[in-house]
Protein backbone atom coordinates (compact mmCIF):
# COMPACT_ATOMS: atom_id res chain seq x y z
CA UNK A 1 0.00 0.00 0.00
CA UNK A 2 1.31 3.44 -0.92
CA UNK A 3 1.76 5.72 2.11
CA UNK A 4 2.34 9.45 2.51
CA UNK A 5 6.01 8.72 3.25
CA UNK A 6 6.36 7.44 -0.33
CA UNK A 7 5.77 10.94 -1.74
CA UNK A 8 8.34 13.73 -1.67
CA UNK A 9 7.12 16.43 -4.07
CA UNK A 10 5.06 19.50 -3.22
CA UNK A 11 2.49 18.63 -5.87
CA UNK A 12 2.03 15.13 -4.43
CA UNK A 13 1.56 16.62 -0.96
CA UNK A 14 -1.32 18.69 -2.30
CA UNK A 15 -2.79 15.74 -4.18
CA UNK A 16 -2.52 12.81 -1.76
CA UNK A 17 -2.78 14.27 1.76
CA UNK A 18 -5.77 13.29 3.88
CA UNK A 19 -6.46 12.79 7.58
CA UNK A 20 -7.13 9.11 6.96
CA UNK A 21 -3.75 8.79 5.23
CA UNK A 22 -2.11 10.15 8.41
CA UNK A 23 -3.76 7.42 10.50
CA UNK A 24 -2.51 4.80 8.03
CA UNK A 25 1.04 5.57 9.18
CA UNK A 26 0.25 4.05 12.60
CA UNK A 27 -0.77 0.76 14.19
CA UNK A 28 -3.30 2.18 16.63
CA UNK A 29 -6.88 3.38 16.40
CA UNK A 30 -8.72 6.20 18.14
CA UNK A 31 -9.96 3.68 20.71
CA UNK A 32 -6.56 2.09 21.42
CA UNK A 33 -3.44 4.16 20.91
CA UNK A 34 -0.16 4.71 22.78
CA UNK A 35 2.68 7.04 21.82
CA UNK A 36 5.40 4.77 23.20
CA UNK A 37 4.16 1.82 21.19
CA UNK A 38 4.01 3.93 18.02
CA UNK A 39 7.41 5.59 18.54
CA UNK A 40 9.41 2.73 20.03
CA UNK A 41 7.92 -0.74 20.46
CA UNK A 42 6.72 -1.35 16.91
CA UNK A 43 10.14 -0.46 15.48
CA UNK A 44 12.12 -3.01 17.50
CA UNK A 45 14.09 -4.97 14.92
CA UNK A 46 17.53 -6.27 15.77
CA UNK A 47 19.99 -3.49 16.53
CA UNK A 48 18.20 -0.66 14.72
CA UNK A 49 19.34 2.64 16.22
CA UNK A 50 16.70 4.93 17.72
CA UNK A 51 18.85 7.70 19.21
CA UNK A 52 22.33 9.13 18.78
CA UNK A 53 23.27 11.54 21.56
CA UNK A 54 26.28 13.86 21.35
CA UNK A 55 27.32 14.69 24.91
CA UNK A 56 29.12 17.96 25.55
CA UNK A 57 32.02 16.06 27.17
CA UNK A 58 32.77 14.30 23.88
CA UNK A 59 30.94 11.02 24.52
CA UNK A 60 28.60 9.53 21.94
CA UNK A 61 25.64 7.56 23.29
CA UNK A 62 23.91 5.16 20.91
CA UNK A 63 20.51 3.74 21.93
CA UNK A 64 18.66 1.06 19.97
CA UNK A 65 14.89 0.75 19.69
CA UNK A 66 15.14 -2.60 21.48
CA UNK A 67 17.03 -1.22 24.46
CA UNK A 68 14.77 1.82 24.77
CA UNK A 69 11.65 -0.36 24.56
CA UNK A 70 12.92 -2.61 27.35
CA UNK A 71 14.00 0.29 29.55
CA UNK A 72 10.73 2.20 29.03
CA UNK A 73 8.81 -0.90 30.09
CA UNK A 74 10.90 -1.16 33.24
CA UNK A 75 10.17 2.47 34.09
CA UNK A 76 6.46 1.80 33.45
CA UNK A 77 6.53 -1.17 35.86
CA UNK A 78 8.40 0.92 38.44
CA UNK A 79 5.71 3.60 38.26
CA UNK A 80 2.94 1.02 38.45
CA UNK A 81 4.57 -0.52 41.53
CA UNK A 82 4.61 2.95 43.09
CA UNK A 83 0.87 3.25 42.49
CA UNK A 84 1.29 5.76 39.65
CA UNK A 85 -0.79 5.30 36.54
CA UNK A 86 -3.44 6.82 34.33
CA UNK A 87 -3.58 10.63 34.37
CA UNK A 88 -0.99 10.96 37.18
CA UNK A 89 1.65 13.57 36.37
CA UNK A 90 5.30 12.49 36.21
CA UNK A 91 7.89 15.26 35.85
CA UNK A 92 11.07 14.48 33.91
CA UNK A 93 13.98 16.88 34.44
CA UNK A 94 17.03 15.20 32.92
CA UNK A 95 19.55 15.88 30.18
CA UNK A 96 19.06 13.79 27.02
CA UNK A 97 20.28 10.27 27.83
CA UNK A 98 18.98 6.71 28.08
CA UNK A 99 17.56 7.63 31.49
CA UNK A 100 15.69 10.63 30.12
CA UNK A 101 14.03 8.85 27.20
CA UNK A 102 13.26 5.71 29.22
CA UNK A 103 11.60 7.84 31.93
CA UNK A 104 9.64 9.89 29.39
CA UNK A 105 8.40 6.98 27.28
CA UNK A 106 7.96 4.79 30.35
CA UNK A 107 5.59 7.30 31.93
CA UNK A 108 3.62 7.57 28.69
CA UNK A 109 3.49 3.78 28.31
CA UNK A 110 2.16 3.47 31.87
CA UNK A 111 -0.70 5.82 31.01
CA UNK A 112 0.71 8.60 33.18
CA UNK A 113 1.20 12.16 31.89
CA UNK A 114 4.83 13.09 31.24
CA UNK A 115 5.83 16.66 32.13
CA UNK A 116 9.21 17.59 30.56
CA UNK A 117 11.15 20.29 32.42
CA UNK A 118 14.36 22.17 31.57
CA UNK A 119 17.39 21.24 33.65
CA UNK A 120 18.20 24.97 33.82
CA UNK A 121 15.24 25.57 36.17
CA UNK A 122 16.11 26.52 39.74
CA UNK A 123 13.93 25.81 42.80
CA UNK A 124 11.48 28.63 42.00
CA UNK A 125 10.96 27.58 38.38
CA UNK A 126 10.42 23.99 39.48
CA UNK A 127 8.05 25.00 42.27
CA UNK A 128 5.87 27.13 39.98
CA UNK A 129 5.32 24.25 37.58
CA UNK A 130 5.02 21.58 40.26
CA UNK A 131 2.41 23.63 42.12
CA UNK A 132 0.48 23.91 38.87
CA UNK A 133 0.59 20.32 37.56
CA UNK A 134 1.13 18.52 40.92
CA UNK A 135 3.35 15.63 39.77
CA UNK A 136 3.23 12.45 41.82
CA UNK A 137 6.93 12.00 41.18
CA UNK A 138 9.90 13.77 39.57
CA UNK A 139 12.76 12.00 37.80
CA UNK A 140 15.95 14.06 37.82
CA UNK A 141 19.74 13.73 37.97
CA UNK A 142 22.05 13.98 40.99
CA UNK A 143 23.04 17.56 40.11
CA UNK A 144 19.44 18.83 40.13
CA UNK A 145 18.11 16.75 43.02
CA UNK A 146 18.87 19.50 45.53
CA UNK A 147 16.96 22.13 43.54
CA UNK A 148 14.03 19.75 43.10
CA UNK A 149 13.90 18.99 46.82
CA UNK A 150 14.23 22.69 47.66
CA UNK A 151 11.13 23.36 45.54
CA UNK A 152 9.17 21.52 48.26
CA UNK A 153 6.45 18.87 48.31
CA UNK A 154 8.02 16.72 45.56
CA UNK A 155 8.80 13.00 45.54
CA UNK A 156 12.24 13.17 43.88
CA UNK A 157 13.79 10.09 42.26
CA UNK A 158 17.40 10.35 41.10
CA UNK A 159 18.02 8.55 37.81
CA UNK A 160 21.63 7.37 37.81
CA UNK A 161 23.43 4.08 37.12
CA UNK A 162 22.43 2.74 40.51
CA UNK A 163 18.75 3.42 39.81
CA UNK A 164 18.89 1.88 36.33
CA UNK A 165 20.54 -1.20 37.83
CA UNK A 166 17.87 -1.42 40.53
CA UNK A 167 15.03 -1.69 37.99
CA UNK A 168 16.88 -3.85 35.46
CA UNK A 169 15.19 -7.05 36.68
CA UNK A 170 11.68 -5.67 36.07
CA UNK A 171 9.81 -7.11 33.04
CA UNK A 172 11.02 -6.01 29.61
CA UNK A 173 7.47 -5.57 28.28
CA UNK A 174 4.42 -3.72 29.57
CA UNK A 175 0.76 -4.11 28.62
CA UNK A 176 -0.34 -0.53 28.02
CA UNK A 177 -3.98 0.50 28.01
CA UNK A 178 -4.57 3.98 26.60
CA UNK A 179 -6.83 5.56 24.00
CA UNK A 180 -6.16 8.29 21.47
CA UNK A 181 -7.89 10.96 23.53
CA UNK A 182 -6.09 10.11 26.80
CA UNK A 183 -3.67 12.78 27.99
CA UNK A 184 -0.01 11.84 27.38
CA UNK A 185 2.17 14.97 27.76
CA UNK A 186 1.78 18.25 29.59
CA UNK A 187 4.24 20.77 28.15
CA UNK A 188 4.89 24.28 29.39
CA UNK A 189 5.39 26.72 26.53
CA UNK A 190 8.45 28.87 25.92
CA UNK A 191 8.66 32.46 24.79
CA UNK A 192 6.06 33.82 27.19
CA UNK A 193 6.31 36.88 29.41
CA UNK A 194 4.14 35.38 32.13
CA UNK A 195 5.71 34.14 35.35
CA UNK A 196 4.16 30.71 34.74
CA UNK A 197 3.88 29.76 31.05
CA UNK A 198 0.79 28.05 29.74
CA UNK A 199 0.64 24.26 30.01
CA UNK A 200 -0.34 22.68 26.69
CA UNK A 201 -2.18 19.36 26.91
CA UNK A 202 -1.15 16.72 24.36
CA UNK A 203 -3.12 13.51 23.96
CA UNK A 204 -1.75 10.27 22.53
CA UNK A 205 -3.39 10.99 19.19
CA UNK A 206 -1.47 14.30 18.98
CA UNK A 207 1.29 12.36 17.30
CA UNK A 208 -1.00 11.68 14.33
CA UNK A 209 -1.43 15.40 13.74
CA UNK A 210 2.32 15.80 14.26
CA UNK A 211 2.91 13.85 11.07
CA UNK A 212 1.88 16.93 9.07
CA UNK A 213 5.00 18.67 10.39
CA UNK A 214 7.13 15.54 10.05
CA UNK A 215 6.24 15.09 6.41
CA UNK A 216 6.06 18.70 5.22
CA UNK A 217 8.00 20.89 7.67
CA UNK A 218 11.07 18.79 8.45
CA UNK A 219 10.66 16.44 5.49
CA UNK A 220 11.27 13.20 7.39
CA UNK A 221 11.30 10.08 5.26
CA UNK A 222 12.45 6.47 5.85
CA UNK A 223 16.21 6.24 5.44
CA UNK A 224 16.95 9.68 6.87
CA UNK A 225 19.50 10.17 9.64
CA UNK A 226 17.79 12.90 11.59
CA UNK A 227 19.17 15.31 14.20
CA UNK A 228 17.77 18.12 16.35
CA UNK A 229 20.02 19.85 18.92
CA UNK A 230 17.08 21.59 20.67
CA UNK A 231 16.29 20.51 24.23
CA UNK A 232 13.47 17.92 24.43
CA UNK A 233 11.96 20.09 27.16
CA UNK A 234 11.05 22.48 24.30
CA UNK A 235 8.32 21.59 21.80
CA UNK A 236 10.75 21.68 18.88
CA UNK A 237 13.12 19.23 20.54
CA UNK A 238 10.47 16.89 21.92
CA UNK A 239 7.86 16.70 19.18
CA UNK A 240 9.71 17.59 15.97
CA UNK A 241 13.14 16.38 17.04
CA UNK A 242 12.23 13.21 18.92
CA UNK A 243 8.72 11.86 18.53
CA UNK A 244 8.20 12.70 14.84
CA UNK A 245 11.19 10.76 13.47
CA UNK A 246 10.80 7.87 15.93
CA UNK A 247 7.13 7.48 15.00
CA UNK A 248 8.26 6.86 11.42
CA UNK A 249 10.99 4.43 12.50
CA UNK A 250 13.71 6.97 11.65
CA UNK A 251 16.75 7.30 13.91
CA UNK A 252 17.20 10.71 15.47
CA UNK A 253 19.92 12.47 17.42
CA UNK A 254 20.37 15.35 19.81
CA UNK A 255 22.84 17.28 21.95
CA UNK A 256 23.22 16.80 25.71
CA UNK A 257 24.84 19.26 28.11
CA UNK A 258 26.20 22.78 27.69
CA UNK A 259 25.92 23.67 24.02
CA UNK A 260 29.13 23.81 21.98
CA UNK A 261 28.80 24.49 18.24
CA UNK A 262 32.08 22.76 17.37
CA UNK A 263 31.04 19.64 19.28
CA UNK A 264 27.77 19.76 17.32
CA UNK A 265 29.57 20.07 13.99
CA UNK A 266 31.69 17.03 14.81
CA UNK A 267 28.61 15.00 15.75
CA UNK A 268 26.85 15.96 12.50
CA UNK A 269 29.89 14.66 10.63
CA UNK A 270 30.45 11.52 12.71
CA UNK A 271 26.77 10.51 12.72
CA UNK A 272 26.52 11.13 8.95
CA UNK A 273 23.37 13.22 9.47
CA UNK A 274 21.27 13.80 6.36
CA UNK A 275 18.35 15.78 7.84
CA UNK A 276 18.91 18.54 10.42
CA UNK A 277 16.33 20.75 12.10
CA UNK A 278 17.58 23.41 14.51
CA UNK A 279 16.93 26.88 15.86
CA UNK A 280 18.24 29.76 13.78
CA UNK A 281 20.60 30.49 16.70
CA UNK A 282 22.23 27.06 16.32
CA UNK A 283 23.08 27.76 12.67
CA UNK A 284 24.40 31.21 13.55
CA UNK A 285 26.62 29.78 16.30
CA UNK A 286 27.99 27.15 13.93
CA UNK A 287 28.83 29.90 11.44
CA UNK A 288 30.43 32.13 14.08
CA UNK A 289 32.57 29.27 15.41
CA UNK A 290 34.81 29.55 12.36
CA UNK A 291 35.23 25.76 12.38
CA UNK A 292 32.41 24.59 10.12
CA UNK A 293 34.59 24.13 7.04
CA UNK A 294 36.87 21.73 8.91
CA UNK A 295 34.24 18.98 8.80
CA UNK A 296 32.41 17.08 6.07
CA UNK A 297 28.64 16.68 5.81
CA UNK A 298 25.98 14.51 4.18
CA UNK A 299 23.04 16.91 4.44
CA UNK A 300 20.07 16.59 2.12
CA UNK A 301 17.54 18.62 4.15
CA UNK A 302 17.97 21.56 6.56
CA UNK A 303 15.25 23.45 8.44
CA UNK A 304 15.15 26.20 11.05
CA UNK A 305 12.64 27.64 13.49
CA UNK A 306 12.43 29.79 16.63
CA UNK A 307 13.27 33.11 14.97
CA UNK A 308 14.10 34.52 11.51
CA UNK A 309 17.47 33.58 10.05
CA UNK A 310 19.79 36.33 8.83
CA UNK A 311 20.92 36.39 5.21
CA UNK A 312 24.59 35.79 6.09
CA UNK A 313 23.78 32.61 7.99
CA UNK A 314 21.41 31.39 5.26
CA UNK A 315 24.15 31.90 2.66
CA UNK A 316 26.66 30.13 4.93
CA UNK A 317 24.38 27.08 5.21
CA UNK A 318 23.96 26.78 1.46
CA UNK A 319 27.68 27.24 0.80
CA UNK A 320 29.11 25.01 3.55
CA UNK A 321 26.34 22.48 4.11
CA UNK A 322 25.43 22.16 0.44
CA UNK A 323 21.70 22.92 0.55
CA UNK A 324 19.32 25.74 1.42
CA UNK A 325 18.01 25.96 4.96
CA UNK A 326 14.19 26.04 4.83
CA UNK A 327 11.88 27.75 7.30
CA UNK A 328 9.07 26.32 9.39
CA UNK A 329 6.75 28.20 11.72
CA UNK A 330 4.32 27.11 14.41
CA UNK A 331 3.64 27.13 18.13
CA UNK A 332 3.51 24.58 20.95
CA UNK A 333 -0.26 25.06 21.07
CA UNK A 334 -1.16 24.51 17.41
CA UNK A 335 1.89 22.88 15.81
CA UNK A 336 3.49 23.84 12.49
CA UNK A 337 1.30 25.80 10.09
CA UNK A 338 3.81 27.19 7.57
CA UNK A 339 6.70 25.30 5.99
CA UNK A 340 8.93 25.08 2.94
CA UNK A 341 8.51 21.33 2.26
CA UNK A 342 12.13 20.11 2.54
CA UNK A 343 12.95 17.46 -0.02
CA UNK A 344 10.36 18.79 -2.49
CA UNK A 345 12.37 19.61 -5.59
CA UNK A 346 9.36 21.14 -7.34
CA UNK A 347 8.99 23.98 -4.78
CA UNK A 348 11.16 27.05 -5.26
CA UNK A 349 12.55 28.37 -1.95
CA UNK A 350 12.80 32.14 -2.21
CA UNK A 351 15.24 34.00 -0.01
CA UNK A 352 13.41 36.02 2.64
CA UNK A 353 10.03 34.39 1.95
CA UNK A 354 8.28 32.77 4.92
CA UNK A 355 6.93 29.55 3.36
CA UNK A 356 3.76 27.83 2.17
CA UNK A 357 0.79 26.76 4.32
CA UNK A 358 1.40 23.28 5.67
CA UNK A 359 -0.92 20.58 4.31
CA UNK A 360 -3.77 20.04 6.72
CA UNK A 361 -3.85 23.70 7.79
CA UNK A 362 -5.28 26.87 6.32
CA UNK A 363 -3.86 30.34 6.72
CA UNK A 364 -4.96 33.71 5.50
CA UNK A 365 -3.83 37.27 6.02
CA UNK A 366 -6.12 40.11 6.98
CA UNK A 367 -5.57 43.83 6.66
CA UNK A 368 -7.73 46.02 8.85
CA UNK A 369 -9.74 48.68 7.03
CA UNK A 370 -8.21 51.37 9.24
CA UNK A 371 -4.78 50.91 7.72
CA UNK A 372 -5.77 50.57 4.09
CA UNK A 373 -4.88 53.52 1.86
CA UNK A 374 -7.75 55.83 1.01
CA UNK A 375 -9.32 55.79 -2.50
CA UNK A 376 -7.63 59.10 -3.25
CA UNK A 377 -4.21 57.77 -2.29
CA UNK A 378 -4.79 54.56 -4.24
CA UNK A 379 -5.72 56.64 -7.29
CA UNK A 380 -2.56 58.68 -6.96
Amino acid sequence: MVKLTDYTSYSDAQKHYSKQALWELFDGTRERFNITHECIDRHVNGENVALRIAHADGRDEIITFADLSRRASQFAHYLKNRGIGKDDRVAVMLEPSLGYYAALFGAIKAGAVAVPMFTLFGPEGIRLRADDCKPKLMFTNPEKAGDAEAAGNLDVVVVDEAFLTSIAELPATFDWDTAGNDLAVLQYTSGTTRLLPAAVRHTHRSIVTLMVAALYATGIRPGDRFFCPSSPAWGHGLWHGTMAPLALGVSTGTFSGKFDPVRLLKALQDFNITNLTAAATHYRMMRNSGEAENFTYAFEKLTFTGEPIDSETAAFCERVFGTKVRSMYGTTEIGVIISNYPGADDLEVRDGAMAKPCRGSRSRSRMRTAIRPSPARRAS
